[in-house]
């Protein structure tokens, strides 16, 4: 590949884009962050104001960081070079797209960790499934999940994975080999023919465990659970800033803003493509696939009775209990991980892609087994460290299983990132590094590119539609986003201590 998007290196048609930058929105963010956080948010006020952050906030940013990659034509560090210098600015500006290059690392190196979770989990409730077909037959298929296993065994399997940091290892070693694999192959060989296969069978999946959750599950608490707002739990969330700057933090993660990657993703686009268009599709598709996600995973959590608070821990030990206590629950726990696990693929090639499309720039050079080989391994190395910081430091028998990786806090003795090890250190700071990236962002899109550059990029077919996106990304966008980093890095910490 080369450095610039030449006619070869484009998206080979509009769906190609739109399943690809859906693709690398739609990950573990959905699945496992999502529902997790407004379960921990109170559910209903959450989703609403993470709509109205998306909305305000995270679709002007998206357009902006689109319009930047398309324009440049580049990597995103170079397309903002290129912008700024046709503006007659500092190439300096470029400090937005190096944020955001190396959250996208940042992230990649814990998501790998988790996504070779979920991976795990695939493993074992389908080896589960084939072993209750083989002992029924066909009726096997209808086994909940981790048949004949107590409540304890199945709670237990998350213990015993982060217990064996051999396997963890393993699973995430499988993971970046794949990654890797598809991004070596290049934009249409490798990223668009796997998200052309992946993102289709995910919403098949998605929409047949909505249907399965709204039959099996607890439908009517579930739904108001996750979409009925009470006037009460408003209220709190704006007296609570940490609700809303929840939400805000789940829609960077989510849709990948301040990441780089839609900026890398923008400059495949084709220029007759309806970018304002495209956005709002992957925004969108990105939002309800949360609240679907949501919907597939509380009323199944709700008629057993089990707690939708559970924090990080839902995914991996409160589901798998639930789909232990529902007729046909091994079928549809295989399914929710195997969506689990395309979800996180097409998110993570879309963050190794950032990096390796600059390093082939810099490098101008298309071998791509060199690039994306030579970054996922260092991403690999560091995965492994954030897989031992996992490993509980008192064993399933009470032993000693100490180490320097599981009791290490970088800054731990800091009110932000108190009692962290390494991996809960990456994932707080790309709460952070996200934000800032998009703050950067909003700013150049909206007072260092000029009004004619932004309009001819973008291509908004109505020019009250530019002023409005004109008028966010100058005004709202900045504003809101640094009360946010205020609130998250001085005053949270201060009202917490």
């Amino acid at each position: 590949m080369q450095g610039t998007a030449g006619e070869g290196n484009h998206w080979s048609s509009r769906a190609a884009f739109i399943m690809a930058a859906v693709g690398s929105a739609v990950g573990l963010g959905n699945l496992w962050r999502f529902p997790y956080v407004a379960g921990e948010n109170g559910g209903g006020a959450f989703v609403l104001f993470y709509i109205i952050c998306v909305a305000v906030i995270g679709l002007p940013i998206l357009v902006a960081e689109l319009f930047i990659g398309r324009r440049g034509g580049m990597s995103a560090v170079g397309s903002v070079v290129k912008l700024a210098k046709a503006e007659g600015r500092s190439p300096m500006w470029a400090a937005q797209s190096w944020i955001g290059m190396i959250g996208a690392f940042i992230i990649l190196t814990f998501y790998s960790v988790i996504a070779g979770w979920v991976l795990a989990y695939v493993i074992m409730i389908g080896g589960d499934l084939i072993a209750s077909i083989g002992r029924s037959g066909i009726a096997g298929l209808g086994a909940s999940a981790f048949e004949g296993q107590s409540s304890e065994q199945v709670a237990a399997k998350l213990g015993e994975l982060l217990n064996d940091p051999t396997r963890m290892i393993a699973f995430h070693a499988v993971f970046m080999v794949l990654t890797v694999g598809i991004v070596m192959r290049g934009v249409k060989g490798g990223i668009e023919a796997a998200v052309m296969f992946l993102m289709p069978a995910f919403f098949v999946l998605l929409i047949v465990l909505l249907g399965f959750a709204m039959i099996e599950g607890d439908a009517p608490q579930g739904v108001d659970f996750l979409l009925g707002v009470r006037f009460d739990d408003l209220w709190a969330g704006v007296k609570n800033g940490s609700v809303i700057s929840a939400a805000l933090g789940q829609a960077f993660f989510s849709i990948g803003l301040g990441s780089a990657l839609m900026a890398t993703y923008g400059a495949y686009m084709r220029q007759e493509q309806d970018l304002p268009k495209s956005a709002r599709l992957v925004a969108i598709a990105d939002t309800g696939v949360g609240i679907i996600a949501g919907l597939a995973i509380f009323p199944i959590v709700f008629a057993m009775g089990l707690d939708a608070g559970s924090g990080p821990t839902l995914m991996f030990q409160t589901l798998p209990l639930a789909f232990q206590g529902i007729p046909f629950g091994g079928i549809f726990g295989l399914m929710f991980f195997v969506l689990g696990f395309f979800a996180a693929i097409t998110s993570s090639i879309a963050l190794l892609e950032t990096a390796t499309k600059w390093v082939d720039e810099q490098t101008k050079s298309d071998q791509r087994l060199f690039s994306a080989g030579g970054i996922g391994l260092v991403v690999f190395v560091i995965g492994v460290l954030n897989a031992l910081s996992q490993v509980p430091t008192v064993g399933p028998n009470g032993e000693d299983q100490t180490s320097f990786w599981n009791t290490w806090q970088p800054l731990g003795d800091t009110t932000l990132f108190k009692g962290m090890v390494l991996l809960d250190f990456l994932s707080a700071t790309t709460d952070l590094v996200l934000p800032i990236a998009g703050f950067i962002t909003a700013v150049f899109a909206g007072w260092v590119v000029s009004t004619s550059t932004a309009r001819e990029a973008i291509g908004f077919k109505s020019e009250a539609w530019f002023q409005r996106w004109r008028f966010l990304i100058r005004y709202v966008c900045p504003a809101s986003i640094l009360l946010v980093i205020v609130y998250s890095t001085i005053l949270a910490p201060m009202l917490a201590s």
